[in-house]
């Protein structure tokens, strides 16, 4: 009988494989193989997915990086250390680094706590992308592009505990990382009785927080207020 798999490694029965295979959400199916030997397509065939040539076989070894497999390309589930593969649609792989790491994704964009699962980050990492002399710390739910011009490269980063977000002009609050309510943040700006508090986004446009709602804040956001006449503070 075959064990199961723990933390997306390979784990061998009598004659079984089982492994882990992952679509582009990140969504993770287990699968069964008899035969520890197996090519791209037979991965990509046992997932669902056709026809095999529409998609990309990756690999996840157990160092965290990725590598394609070709359709006609064998891996040994017993000898290279595959935690886990991917099947992803897509015709090309964007190759880019994660702290010397090698990867390669077909589509254009990753979150960052996607990135960050594949090199095993924590919750106490950040990822940050070095380009120009200035960093980009990104969020876990951040869109992060791999498909530029560029072979991008990031690094992990121990996350701040605590936030900058401005309030009117040129205020500077730091608050610790968390979810706070519209009321929360008010009584934190010193919002006056009566107004109503405004989150700007980065296009420029306002929205009126309601009573009651519940934001998780985030480096660098902005906030205005205004009377309930709907004027400028």
């Amino acid at each position: 009988m075959a064990t199961s798999v723990e933390g997306g490694s390979v784990r061998q029965g009598r004659d079984l494989f089982e492994i882990e295979i992952g679509d582009h959400d990140f969504e993770f199916t287990p699968m069964q193989f008899a035969d520890a030997a197996v090519t791209g397509a037979q991965v990509a065939m046992a997932a669902g997915k056709h026809p095999v040539e529409d998609f990309v076989v990756l690999r996840h070894l157990k160092s965290g990086e990725l590598e394609t497999l070709r359709p006609t390309e064998t891996s040994d589930l017993g000898k290279n250390g595959v935690n886990r593969f991917f099947v992803v649609r897509g015709g090309k792989s964007n190759r880019f680094f994660v702290e010397g790491l090698s990867m390669e994704w077909p589509r254009d964009q990753l979150l960052a706590w996607q990135i960050k699962f594949l090199v095993g980050a924590g919750e106490e990492k950040s990822l940050v992308m070095e380009r120009d002399g200035a960093d980009h710390v990104f969020e876990d739910s951040d869109e992060v592009d791999v498909g530029g011009s560029e072979v991008e490269r990031f690094k992990l980063r121990k996350r701040k505990k605590t936030v900058t977000v401005i309030y009117g002009t040129d205020r500077e609050f730091e608050l610790e990382r968390r979810i706070y309510t519209t009321e929360e943040l008010m009584g934190v700006f010193g919002v006056p009785e009566g107004y109503r508090l405004d989150l700007i986004g980065s296009d420029g446009t306002f929205h009126e927080m309601a009573p009651g709602e519940r934001l998780k804040i985030r480096e660098g956001m902005e906030f205005g207020s205004h009377p309930p006449v709907g004027q400028s503070s």
